[in-house]
């Protein structure tokens, strides 16, 4: 893990709740407080070295607030954390400017602190960001025309002024270009996001073409053959039973097609809930809703979870996981075997719960392997199945931030390793 993640980390946590676009504010504030308490170190040992110990009692409690925000921030308060470091490094500016004699490189520190205001608050809380910018704005006045000063005004010779101007300037060019750099990375990242979002708008689109594609393709076949069907009992009453049973399984493949369609919306739409719960349980409840269908007798369900494995994660869309990868163990079993079995094996490591799913099914050709997570895919069109299945597991999986991989020979059988972050 970079440095940068870790720092994100560690001022973040797992909280999901906030934008991408708000992420991106909060970090830019953090990273910018921990410049600005670096350079307030860098003026306190200056001052200290000019003889001016008295600034301890200036620098110290203002690095404290500012320390304070950053605590603010990783407690997820955002908006106080803002607002007190805003207001704060206003005045810690203004007190430390405005005892400096003569210096007209001050003028860069309180346009730094606009770029960062504006960058924090951006144009969404329009009341506070032209609240400190007047704040801002006013303080520089006192400072520049009314020669009023909270601390007593310095005493340089000659020298030590000169340098003094130089080391402000270095010290405040280098403030504005960070500024104006993390500005620009802020930029770059809302104009990724908007990449991002377009991308994802023709994605959708592809995806409402081919839903209304295939299902008005499937829909129209199962009720063509129906309507065929409903005459022949009529016109052969011998195979009347066989032809109800017919029927009853061209109404069974619209309801699935109906609920998986249902869930995928589902799926795209509601928000993660994240609970407690007890991963075996779930798989027992998910085979207790399977395992009575014709095609699921003679298949086993080998459970390697522990009994007492709790996770944190969305129920919800792990039962959906579940469920599908079971269901298509056994749609896709193999008769001729003698011992035919679905495998699942899960186990948590720190913050992440690792799945397997196995079966020793017909497997899937290699050519196919590629393209059996697109929607409506359909390896096989001799079993069955509307394609929305493996769709639906990769999306559940990638809303919960995980990832998934698939093995699989033809006549051997399947694998599926499943990788979700979980929380303590």
């Amino acid at each position: 893990m970079s440095t940068s993640n870790r720092f994100q980390k560690l001022i973040l946590g797992d909280n999901n709740a906030i934008s991408e676009i708000d992420r991106s504010r909060i970090m830019f504030l953090a990273r910018t407080i921990v410049v600005i308490v670096l350079i307030s170190l860098f003026f306190l040992a200056y001052d200290i070295y000019l003889g001016y110990p008295g600034s301890l009692f200036v620098y110290i409690p203002f690095i404290l607030v500012f320390g304070y925000a950053l605590f603010l921030l990783k407690k997820f308060q955002y908006d106080t954390g803002r607002l007190v470091f805003l207001f704060s490094l206003n005045f810690f500016v203004y007190i430390v400017m405005s005892s400096i004699p003569e210096d007209p490189m001050s003028a860069i520190f309180y346009v730094a602190i606009m770029v960062v205001e504006y960058v924090v608050l951006g144009h969404e809380k329009k009341y506070w960001l032209f609240t400190l910018l007047g704040l801002t704005f006013i303080l520089y006045l006192l400072d520049a025309f009314s020669g009023f000063s909270l601390l007593p005004i310095r005493s340089y010779d000659e020298t030590t002024l000169q340098v003094n101007k130089v080391v402000d300037f270095v010290i405040a060019v280098l403030g504005i270009l960070l500024s104006i750099k993390l500005l620009i990375d802020y930029m770059q990242y809302i104009i990724a996001e908007r990449s991002k979002d377009n991308e994802e708008l023709k994605q959708v689109n592809i995806e409402l073409d081919k839903y209304s594609y295939t299902i008005t393709h499937d829909l129209k076949g199962s009720i063509f053959s129906m309507l065929r069907l409903v005459e022949l009992p009529a016109l052969n009453h011998e195979n009347y039973h066989e032809h109800v049973s017919i029927m009853k399984e061209s109404l069974q493949s619209l309801l699935d097609l109906i609920e998986e369609v249902t869930e995928q919306a589902r799926n795209r739409n509601l928000e993660i809930e994240k609970e407690n719960f007890n991963i075996h349980q779930l798989v027992k409840q998910n085979w207790e809703l399977v395992k009575y269908a014709p095609e699921s007798h003679k298949v086993d369900l080998i459970l390697d979870i522990p009994r007492d494995l709790e996770i944190k994660s969305d129920k919800r869309r792990m039962g959906g996981i579940l469920n599908n990868l079971i269901t298509n163990a056994i749609r896709y079993h193999d008769p001729s075997k003698d011992h035919q079995f679905v495998r699942l094996s899960g186990s948590r490591n720190n913050d992440a719960f690792s799945l397997t799913v196995e079966d020793n099914g017909h497997g899937i050709e290699k050519e196919h392997q590629h393209r059996v997570f697109d929607m409506f895919y359909r390896a096989s069109n001799i079993l069955g199945g509307s394609g929305l299945g493996l769709f639906i597991v990769k999306e559940s999986v990638e809303k919960l931030s995980g990832s998934i991989e698939l093995e699989s020979k033809l006549g051997k059988g399947t694998i599926f390793k499943i990788e979700i972050p979980v929380e303590n």
